[in-house]
């Protein structure tokens, strides 16, 4: 199958999200604090009006979001190595959990933020994928 060359620009843009993703990413899970411990009358309001939205609870729904972009990154970083792409997906979160419980007292570890967080990087590469054969089925369609 034949590349495309992906614009310098764009690869910057690319770049640039990512890093910014990432620098948040950190932020949040390695902030002393619960980063939402405020948000208590919003998620009532979420809860009441858009319950539906969160089938497992607002938590576990943060959870598996937050982790969707990490996901994409790696499928986009090491493509064709699914088993990598999982094994870190799942890593990385079980090492964020382990490093709250011991290192952040203002934070509580679970197991059940690892579950979800894995889930939501599992989505994030199943995303990336599905592109990627979608693409290679029609490639014409994808042409800039």
């Amino acid at each position: 199958m034949p590349t495309t060359a992906v614009p310098r620009r764009t690869r910057g843009l690319a770049t640039a999200v990512t890093f910014g993703y990432l620098v948040a990413l950190a932020a949040i899970v390695l902030w002393p604090h619960h980063v939402d411990s405020g948000a208590g009358p919003l998620y009532a309001l979420l809860l009441r009006y858009a319950s539906a939205a969160f089938p497992f609870g607002i938590d576990a729904t943060l959870n598996v979001v937050l982790l969707i972009p990490f996901g994409m990154i790696l499928a986009t970083v090491l493509p064709g190595r699914p088993f990598i792409v999982l094994g870190v997906v799942w890593a990385v979160p079980l090492l964020i959990e382990i490093a709250q419980g011991l290192f952040l007292p203002g934070r509580t570890s679970s197991v059940l933020d690892v579950a979800a967080n894995t889930v939501g990087g599992v989505i994030g590469a199943g995303t990336v994928a599905v592109g990627r054969l979608l693409q290679r089925h029609h490639p014409s369609r994808h042409r800039t």
